[in-house]
């Protein structure tokens, strides 16, 4: 592996880790106004969505 690729793959887990951060305190944020849970979830699980389309995406265009 070429070291491009090993520091876009390295910068992708990285903002997957403060993306993951960020979520988890939205989630204690959004509780502590009495937010539904089902909102709550379903917010989160779009963007989990969203972080690994992502993460595919970065994966295909390193591997190019």
């Amino acid at each position: 592996m070429k070291f491009d690729k090993v520091n876009a793959l390295s910068t992708a887990v990285i903002a997957f880790a403060t993306i993951l951060g960020l979520v988890t305190v939205l989630y204690y944020y959004l509780r502590s106004f009495g937010t539904q849970e089902l909102y709550i979830w379903t917010l989160e699980i779009l963007i989990s969505i969203a972080i690994i389309i992502f993460i595919i995406l970065v994966e295909r265009r390193i591997e190019k």
